[in-house]
């Protein structure tokens, strides 16, 4: 039986060189517009990197903003 890949799955994924994401693929995953994303990295204590135009989220940051708000 097949499974669907998951949005998680996806941002998973998209991982580049030194555990980044790309913008485009952080933005989607949350369904965040533009406003949004330019505080998100503040707003969650969430690492970036800038080459060029292009930003990059650090994944291990983004997992553990789940990680923090887990509801037991």
């Amino acid at each position: 039986m097949k499974t669907k890949d998951t949005s998680f799955s996806k941002l998973e994924s998209s991982k580049l060189i030194d555990d980044l994401v790309p913008k485009k693929e952080v933005q989607e995953f949350f369904k965040y517009g533009n406003t949004k994303m330019s505080t998100f990295a503040t707003d969650y204590n969430i690492r970036t990197a800038k080459v060029g135009k292009r930003i990059f989220y650090k994944y291990s940051d983004i997992l553990r903003l789940f990680k923090d708000n887990m509801r037991q």
